[in-house]
């Protein structure tokens, strides 16, 4: 997974994540990082430290549309 910044455009920081919800390429995706993460079903006896928990729809910071998983844009 590649992170993205406050305005939405692409980081150069990514993190190998445990994804259960079945995240596609280019969604935009919620994760837990950390022992919380290994709260995901079947993840408690497994080492995961970093989850996908939701994939997300819209993003919006203010009043601005930063993304949409509708239009597929930023």
């Amino acid at each position: 997974m590649q992170f993205v910044d406050g305005q939405g455009d692409l980081t150069d920081r990514y993190e190998v994540v445990a994804d259960t919800v079945g995240a596609g390429i280019e969604e935009w995706v919620l994760v837990s990082l950390g022992s919380g993460s290994r709260q995901i079903r079947d993840g408690e006896h497994r080492p995961i430290d970093a989850a996908v928990v939701a994939i997300i729809d819209t993003v919006t910071i203010g009043n601005q549309f930063v993304y949409s998983k509708r239009l597929q844009s930023r």
